[in-house]
């Protein structure tokens, strides 16, 4: 289990290792845990074990809560870092968790996972006037398509390109990427050649069947030295854009061959931080800066009513809830959140609730709330 992080606590933990190698079993963070930073890598020399296991642990809590830092913000607040000191950083730190380690007498080589304190980090993002944003995104689906052999190949066999997302780790951040499984029904849903032309309906009954937001067809290609992917983004409403991602050739290392194509991997690993990097730039807020709005969410069943106020409690942006009025067909609400109006419908459309109009009033509906009206009765809601 998680283990609280004091000063105290360190200085034991380094005081009682052996010079023995010792390994843990990894720690497994739940996948939708925003604040913790899994998988941190760290190689640590100093004059003993002791000294070099407790060097390690802050250089490893250092490098978490900077790639918390780069998951919360768009590249451009990476200066607000400057500065930073290990003190500061361990008021911040929650927990962490040493998913493996290794040691000699002088070397300490470890894998640890972080957990961040949630109010601790929103003040520290504040008093920097750091702009940031916890929303998540839909999934994004992505569709493979190796043309590296001249003629384009999704479904037909298993490439280099799929199976490098395909063993994609399970990510934290703010935008899910998720690959079809290339069963019959992802073959029947769409072809390559409706992929690569856009098919509107096509892509929408393969985004709804995974329940992502958008689909990214991303075509592989060889090049001089490397190879080249241009990803097409397809949302839900709105129109399709793009963007393409170079990468050289790499040379396989150690185990490296183990886990696959170092190349491809490389190339999907900048694809996913290119639209890591487009969804927090479209979404930061500037913390303090917060709005106020006056809903109807109109319902013709209690569970309708329930089911979008869970979606609402899922949204951190939404700093407060009101409820105004309730009546059987529908509630009022007045709504405290972070950032402008356009960001709230962003969020709010993540968990499919619906906000037409604006200028201080609108109405707020749950996109299923037609599906679970015609399976529920309707009977007076209770005020909660």
């Amino acid at each position: 289990m998680p283990v609280p992080c004091t000063p105290a606590l360190r200085k034991v933990l380094s005081a009682t290792l052996t010079v023995l190698a010792l390994a843990l079993p990894a720690w497994a963070a739940p996948s939708d845990d925003l604040f913790t930073v899994r998988d941190v890598s760290v190689d640590v020399t100093a004059d003993s074990a002791t000294a070099a296991r407790d060097r390690g642990i802050r250089d490893g809590q250092r490098k978490a809560f900077e790639a918390l830092f780069d998951r919360l913000t768009p590249d451009s607040a990476r200066s607000a870092l400057s500065g930073l000191d290990g003190a500061s950083i361990d008021q911040m730190v929650q927990s962490f968790e040493v998913q493996e380690e290794r040691t000699s007498a002088v070397r300490y080589l470890g894998r640890l996972a972080v957990s961040f304190n949630p109010a601790a980090v929103r003040n520290f993002m504040r008093s920097r006037g750091v702009s940031y944003t916890e929303v998540r995104s839909k999934p994004v689906l992505v569709l493979p398509v190796d043309q590296t052999g001249g003629a384009p190949v999704l479904w037909q066999a298993e490439t280099g390109w799929r199976q490098s997302w395909a063993n994609l780790p399970l990510q934290g951040g703010l935008v899910p990427v998720t690959v079809p499984y290339g069963e019959a029904a992802d073959v029947a849903d769409i072809g390559v050649e409706q992929a690569l032309s856009g098919d509107a309906v096509a892509l929408r009954r393969i985004a709804e069947r995974y329940q992502a937001g958008e689909v990214a067809v991303a075509v592989l290609t060889n090049t001089s030295g490397g190879v080249t992917a241009t990803v097409t983004l397809h949302p839900a409403n709105g129109s399709a854009e793009s963007f393409t991602i170079s990468q050289p050739t790499m040379t396989a290392s150690g185990d490296a061959t183990a886990r696959g194509n170092p190349t491809l991997r490389e190339a999907v690993n900048k694809i996913v931080g290119r639209l890591e990097e487009r969804w927090t730039a479209a979404n930061v807020v500037v913390g303090g800066n917060e709005g106020g709005l006056s809903l109807k969410v109109p319902f013709a069943a209690q569970n309708e009513w329930v089911e979008t106020r869970r979606r609402l409690a899922r949204i951190p942006t939404i700093t407060q809830t009101r409820v105004v009025s309730l009546a059987r067909g529908g509630a009022e609400l007045e709504l405290r959140y972070m950032g402008g109006l356009e960001q709230l419908r962003n969020a709010l459309a993540q968990q499919d609730l619906i906000l037409s109009e604006g200028g201080g009033t609108g109405e707020l509906r749950w996109r299923g709330a037609a599906a679970a009206a015609s399976s529920t009765p309707a009977p007076a809601p209770a005020v909660p």
